[in-house]
């Protein structure tokens, strides 16, 4: 019975000191638990998201669409308008410009993809990216107290991502990431709103590819509770 004892305290002993070993852990568990908590609340929220997509300057398609989460947590979007760039007139030039578009549009879901993981979708991603962060606090513009968390190595070599969370709520202020994809450069920026009923959410997100000339704004507004 004593050696069973004895083994159970190292145990607890050994899993204390692993813990102890992960970097910022207790910064990481908090900011899981922030997003928990306004995961829980974007569910009762509807909004509406505007897409815009632009290549060498020019608009290729813009989209309005209704966001609101389904059963099982399923997001559920409803197109209020879409507005395209016109198709040329002509037999040839009307099938290249299809062609570029079903190109543009397999590109974008494969940047879609990588812009994803980049989210930290996880806990363990979070985990991850903040056991090798360099953390700075500061002052933000409007006063508030904030943590700078600066990473590299993060999805792809050699890319690099600072993420800006409020140091008392540990909801996130900013995004800032700078990336490769398809051997091209990629990077986006990202600018986060917090409602008074304490839910935070994406504002304004931009996303740059300047080896295909694509910029990609995103501007979700007009939070609707659904009840």
């Amino acid at each position: 019975m004593t050696k069973a004892i004895g083994l159970l305290v190292s145990l607890v002993l050994l899993a204390s000191f692993v813990v102890a070993q992960i970097p910022n852990v207790n910064l990481a568990n908090s900011i899981i638990g922030a997003r928990q908590k306004n995961n829980a609340l974007l569910v009762q929220y509807t909004w509406t998201a505007q897409t815009q997509i632009t290549q060498y300057g020019n608009v290729k398609d813009t989209r309005i669409q209704q966001v609101s989460y389904g059963p099982g947590g399923v997001p559920q979007y409803v197109m209020l308008n879409d507005i395209g760039a016109p198709m040329p007139r002509g037999f040839f030039r009307r099938a290249i410009a299809e062609n570029e578009k079903e190109r543009m549009e397999k590109y974008l879901k494969g940047l879609g993809k990588l812009i994803d993981q980049y989210t930290l979708p996880s806990s363990g991603a979070v985990v991850n990216f903040l056991g090798s962060a360099t953390i700075t606090s500061a002052t933000g513009p409007d006063g508030s107290q904030i943590l700078q968390t600066t990473g590299s190595g993060v999805v792809t070599p050699g890319d690099s991502m600072t993420i800006t969370f409020n140091s008392t709520t540990f909801n996130t202020k900013s995004v800032q990431m700078s990336s490769t994809f398809e051997n091209q450069p990629v990077t986006m920026t990202a600018t986060f709103r917090t409602l008074p009923s304490g839910l935070n959410h994406m504002q304004y997100a931009t996303i740059e590819a300047p080896g295909e000339g694509i910029m990609v704004s995103v501007h979700n507004y007009d939070y609707v509770p659904n009840n």
